[in-house]
């Protein structure tokens, strides 16, 4: 049975969502991306008598178990997530899909303006190969994106004060003071507006989905709130992905298959993050020890929790409990990797959340390596594995991860970075387990020796060589971990096989002041 497909994807969206160093208009533009195809396409849209639909079926793609020989209604949601959208029409319904476009993209300018989406048409037959079919519809989106640029944003112009916030077009006169709440009314761009509006809107529907957690407290709606102390002001933003999602999606043989899936990812994410929270909650009045927050205001703000793309922010010295913390409950339903962007609240929050996803990408190497391990004589495959990596910003650095590690991170013998660090198995060298006792053994070491060490690290072997003389004379040594023996007696070493050099030494040490024993 052949249908007609509509298809629609939303472009640059980390762009759209974190266009902007003000947490406000980040979560209000996360919750637009998010629900611009339910409450508009679905309930505003299709919903309008004037395209004669008929019947609309928007909600049974979420529970549909069984293959879906034909459509139940004129007009069908086959799944959203993910940034798309299928809709289906049933064979002899007029054919609107072009008017529909018209009509969603031209409410999307007046409602979100700087929201970008682009659209495919096509055919699909319910009894044939479904990935093929999608396969061409993608193709077309690829080359519509490749052709078609929207222009969603009233142009700048020389004569047209900029926005404060995103550089676009100051057409909105903030009288109401929906932006600024002291001081003189000022101009911001549309864009800013919509996504500032959104947000109480946002901060609603997320209290919604965790009443059972939150239990009365409350996420923080300000970066400022994350409570950060004066002489610690640092926070976190951490992206975690879903291993091989895509993978996973193309596997899929059937419609169902692929709603169902697409429905799962989401309801995992979301059960995973309540988990997270449970946790939160449980141990709020021990954060008083190095926190300063506000009364029921919790150390932690969701900003894309929709499907396999992860991003939370939180303070620094929390980033890494509350990564492990997700990624290992996550785990039980997909494996992921996750970057962890550590920055001062003041830093650019999009080249921010730049780096965090850079630093996932690299912790996604190892996981696409070969394969690590056997048990039970059954090979472990690398995707299944979970991994982390981290960059510390320290004032004004490269804007790239490799130009930091290469600029910020070259010692004489090699580079200092030591991680991507495995999170779900602790035996391995590079595991996440091995760091944090190296750092908990540092912690317990006075401060002007583990200091020192950090800079020793960087020379040649002379300088290594008199630096462990000093600390045996004091009766002190390095931290010994299980599987790190072949670097106590020199700092640097090669592994078998690598013609580089190692250490994990500054990496255990840069986290000192990020990571909370206690806590794990």
């Amino acid at each position: 049975m052949s249908v007609q497909a509509l298809l629609f994807d939303t472009r640059s969206i980390q762009k759209y969502i974190f266009s902007g160093n003000r947490l406000k208009t980040n979560i209000g533009a996360s919750y637009i991306v998010e629900h611009i195809f339910d409450d508009v396409l679905v309930k505003e849209i299709l919903a309008d008598p004037a395209f004669g639909l008929g019947t609309i079926d928007g909600t049974s793609w979420k529970s549909r178990t069984e293959p879906l020989n034909e459509l139940p209604a004129d007009c069908y949601v086959a799944y959203i997530g993910g940034g798309n959208a299928l809709i289906l029409f049933k064979e002899g319904v007029a054919d609107c899909r072009k008017d529909i476009v018209t009509a969603f993209t031209k409410e999307l300018l007046v409602r979100y303006p700087g929201l970008k989406t682009g659209a495919a048409m096509g055919t699909i037959d319910l009894s044939a190969d479904f990935n093929e079919a999608m396969g061409q519809l993608y193709g077309q989106l690829k080359d519509n994106q490749n052709t078609v640029f929207p222009v969603v944003n009233v142009p700048y112009t020389g004569l047209t004060l900029p926005c404060e916030v995103n550089g676009e077009a100051a057409d909105f006169y903030d009288d109401t003071h929906l932006l600024v709440q002291e001081g003189s009314p000022r101009f911001f761009s549309q864009e800013v507006r919509a996504k500032t509006a959104a947000a109480a809107e946002a901060n609603e529907d997320l209290h919604r989905r965790f009443a059972d957690q939150l239990k009365g407290y409350k996420f923080p709606m300000e970066l400022d709130r994350l409570g950060q102390r004066e002489t610690e002001s640092d926070i976190a933003i951490i992206h975690i992905d879903g291993n091989q999602m895509g993978k996973r999606f193309s596997e899929c043989k059937t419609l169902h298959e692929r709603g169902r899936l697409s429905y799962q990812v989401r309801k995992n994410t979301e059960d995973t993050f309540a988990v997270l929270l449970d946790s939160i909650v449980a141990e709020y009045d021990s954060y008083g020890d190095f926190l300063r927050l506000e009364d029921g205001v919790l150390p932690i703000r969701p900003l894309i929790l929709g499907g396999d793309d992860i991003t939370f922010i939180c303070p620094a010295r929390l980033a890494l409990t509350y990564t492990k913390r997700f990624m290992t409950a996550l785990n039980q339903y997909f494996p992921s990797c996750a970057g962890i962007a550590i920055l001062p609240t003041a830093y650019p929050f999009f080249r921010g959340y730049k780096l965090a996803e850079q630093a996932c990408d690299a912790a996604k190497v190892p996981s696409r390596g070969k394969k690590t391990s056997q048990a039970s004589k059954k090979e472990e495959t690398p995707e299944s594995s979970c991994w982390l990596d981290f960059v510390i910003l320290h004032g004004e650095q490269a804007p790239e991860l490799d130009q930091i590690r290469k600029t910020e991170y070259k010692g004489d013998l090699g580079n200092m970075h030591f991680g991507p660090y495995r999170v779900d198995k602790d035996g391995e060298e590079h595991s996440l387990a091995k760091l944090l006792v190296c750092t908990e053994d540092f912690m317990k070491m006075p401060a002007n020796k583990v200091k020192e060490l950090r800079f020793t690290a960087q020379k040649g072997k002379a300088d290594i060589r008199l630096y462990l003389e000093q600390l045996k004379h004091m009766g002190l040594r390095l931290p010994r971990v299980d599987g790190w023996e072949r670097f106590e007696d020199t700092v640097w070493n090669k592994k078998d096989g690598s013609a580089a050099w190692q250490t994990p030494y500054v990496d255990a040490i840069e986290i000192m002041d990020y990571y909370v024993p206690e806590l794990q």
